[in-house]
Parts: structure tokens; sequence; C-alpha cells
């Protein structure tokens, strides 16, 4: 069996997530484990059976210290289930670990799991119980329920339940915030947009304290840069009224200068002139250029784990004289549009489905040098030549674009140790507060 269908014989309704499947040693890509240490002053809990909490520990380990000290574990045995006191486990496991920790944490990320949700286990009774016992420390239930990521994914979940901290408040009309990232936007249109016109931007990865990071309550404008984060962007407009502006990772020069039109009409600022949207082109293909130049023919082989919309980018690269060789992809979430296009540029591309089972026993060699833009790209295709990056690495618009194809030359011409980078779980990862 191939390991891979060619793009004119895969239908736009692909999805991968069916059966068994293959984990690859990829681990970059963020969990909630590593999201949950992004917020200041937090603390997490896992409530879990010893087989899922190893994963856990072993994740929070390999970040150092500081990161073990935000986290505690309660463990869920057989003797729990027997006797039917997993209510009275949470509410005292709690209480025990909180009377060790000083100081006292102003967040509290409590993880139930599988086994919670199977036995109906009355978790809201207990967390009711701890906010009126320690009303200076906001709990919130979070979910590390594997059987149910088709329904309610444990990383999106956790992107909009350590928002439900934030309470209405007056709206300032120079205030934006940036919901759901795991990185600081660096390589953003809208960040030099946004600050010449004095707006401030509130951004989890970017706060030092539990205080800093409540006040996003008071942003006017929200803005997304992943799907991960739609959630939680859609539960603060239902909840605190703040307008959502949805910033789609597209290498199409008309969509991102529409996205930051929408932008600036959201924060009732003057949008970037049309001359000024010329100029950052006229950038964007210098650099195209010049990686195109360094790459010479090198096939590049994309995945997701670095890119929300890998088709996009392969249609961009294609467009503009790489040779683009295959995709590894597990869903299709981009417009239909890209794809059907896609198909008719290139209909022998490489299609991978790298959560396939036969994925395991595939042959990854290459005849020749290969680029692999993302982890798994470059696992799957044995190659030191890659972009070891993950979740969008803070890149959005013409600057991201740039900065994509500096990485890209960088990749070219720069091996790295492939079997050392890719292992490292939550690449980029760092413990706040």
């Amino acid at each position: 069996m191939k390991a891979y269908q060619e793009i004119r014989d895969v239908p736009y309704t692909f999805n991968a997530d069916l059966g068994m499947v293959y984990s690859s040693p990829c681990r970059g890509t963020w969990n909630i484990v590593h999201y949950g240490l992004l917020v200041p002053e937090g603390h997490e809990i896992y409530v879990c059976p010893t087989s899922c909490l190893r994963g856990v520990v072993l994740t929070t380990a390999e970040l150092g210290i500081q990161a073990m000290k935000k986290l505690s574990t309660i463990t869920v045995g057989e003797d729990n289930l027997l006797d039917g006191d997993m209510e009275e486990e949470l509410y005292h496991g709690t209480k025990e670990i909180l009377s060790k920790l000083d100081p006292k944490p102003r967040m509290v990320m409590i993880f139930t799991s599988c086994v919670h949700h199977f036995l109906a286990v009355n978790y809201q009774r207990v967390y009711r119980k701890l906010r009126q016992e320690y009303p200076d420390i906001d709990f919130i239930d979070c979910y590390m329920d594997p059987v149910m990521r088709r329904k309610n994914p444990p990383d999106p979940s956790l992107r909009r339940q350590v928002l439900r901290v934030l309470k209405p408040a007056e709206k300032e009309a120079d205030h934006a915030a940036f919901v759901g990232n795991c990185f600081p936007m660096e390589w953003c249109d809208l960040i030099p947009l946004l600050k010449r016109n004095g707006i401030r931007i509130s951004d989890l990865t970017m706060t030092k304290t539990y205080d800093e990071f409540l006040d996003q309550a008071h942003a006017s404008v929200n803005f997304t840069f992943h799907r991960a984060a739609a959630p939680a962007a859609r539960d603060l407009r239902i909840r605190l009224g703040q307008e959502w502006v949805e910033m789609h990772e597209t290498y199409d020069y008309e969509a991102i200068e529409k996205d930051l039109d929408r932008a600036a009409e959201a924060m009732h600022i003057p949008p970037y002139s049309q001359a000024e949207y010329a100029e950052l082109r006229k950038q964007t293909e210098a650099k195209v250029k010049k990686a195109r130049e360094v790459l010479d023919g090198i096939p590049v082989s994309i995945d997701y784990t670095l890119i929300d919309e890998p088709l996009g980018l392969a249609l961009y690269l294609l467009d503009h004289g790489f040779e683009v060789e295959s995709v590894l992809i597990d869903s299709i979430h981009e417009d239909e549009s890209v794809f059907r296009k896609l198909q008719a540029r290139k209909p022998d591309l490489r299609f991978y489905n790298s959560l396939n089972w036969n994925m395991r026993a595939c042959d990854r060699t290459h005849d020749g040098k290969i680029i692999g833009i993302g982890q798994k790209a470059a696992y799957f295709n044995n190659t030191p030549y890659f972009i070891n990056a993950v979740e969008n690495a803070g890149m959005y618009g013409y600057r991201g674009i740039m900065r994509l194809m500096d990485l890209l030359i960088e990749a070219a011409e720069q091996p790295k140790d492939l079997k050392q980078l890719v292992q490292v779980k939550g690449w980029g990862c760092r413990c706040n507060g």
C-alpha cells in the first residue's frame, strides 16, 4: 500500500480521524499542559489515572523546575471507581494541594478526565464548594478527555476556559486583545497598524501578572489568528460583548488586505494606504524571489504542525515557481476553492495522511535533497533540512510570509539534528509567572 494519494484522487471531505491511527515521534506541537503554563500565577491540577498522568508529568518535567512548580496531580485509582468517592477525592485532593502552595495561585485549572464523564461525576458541585472556601482563587473547569475530541477537543476547549474568568467590564476604545495564541505575534502586519494608532494590545503570551491578564476584559475587540482560538473568541463575544475579528492565515494578498481593513474598521482607525500595501507586496515578492533562487528547484514538503493552511501555502509556493512535492494533512479545513485550485495546479501533488496506521512503515527515504516545512514533513521525508517551528510561530500577513521565506532559506542552508529536535515536546513553550 502506498503511503500517499495524489491530490487529484482526494475528496474535499477528507478526514483522517477514523479508526486506528499512528502517532509519529514528532512532539513539537503544543498541548493543554503547555498552554496552561502561559497563565501567570496559575496552577494546573490533573485528576486522572496513572497512565494519563505519566504523559502529563513527563511533558511538564521536560520544561524544567519552574514548570513543575505549576503542576500538581491527583491519582484516580480502581478503589475510587468501586467506592464511588470521585467527588470527595477531587475536593479533598485539591484542598490538600492548596494547603502546600505558598503563595497561593490566582487561578487553578482543574483537569478532569474521561473516567469522570463515564461515571457522571458532579464536579461542578465540587468547584462551587472550592470557590466558596477560596474566594481569592479562580477555579476553572478544564478537560483532558480525548474521547470527546470530535465534539469538544481539549486544546480549543482550554483556550476558551482560561478566559472564562474574565468578567463584564467597561470597554476601552484604544484596547485590543489577541486571543488563543501560543507565541507573541512578532511577524504580524496588524501590530504596526494598531501601535501607530495608539492601540494597546493584551496578549496572554506577553502577560507577566494575573492582574494584567484580567485586564483583557476591557478590550473592545478580540483578534484571533488560529482556528483553535475560535471557541474562545466566540464565547467572549457572547458573554462580554467584545467584537471578534478573525485574521485568516492566508497567503492570498487580497485576503490579507481585507483582513487588515476589517481590523482597522473594527478599531475605528485609518487602515493601511494602498501605497503601503503596494510596498509590502513589493518587499514580500523580493523576499520570495530570493528564497526561490536559494532553493533553486529543491522540492519542499509541507505539514499542518507549523502552518494552519498548508494547502494555501502549497498553492502560493507553486504559483511563485517553487517545487512542492507533498503535503501532510489529517483533515481539510481550508476553503474548497483553494483545494480545487491546487488539484488543478498540481494534480500529482502527494497527499499524505500522517495519522494513517501505514505511515508507521512508510518509506522515509528520498532521492536528493528535500526541505520540510514543519516537523512531520521533515520526519516522514527523513531530512535534516527543515523549518523547526510550530503553531504558526507568530507569523501573519506580509511580514509573516517574509519571515517564512527567511526560515526557508535558513532551512536550505543549515541542516539540523532531526532526531534530537522533533522529540522535544511543546517546542518554544515557556512558563509565565
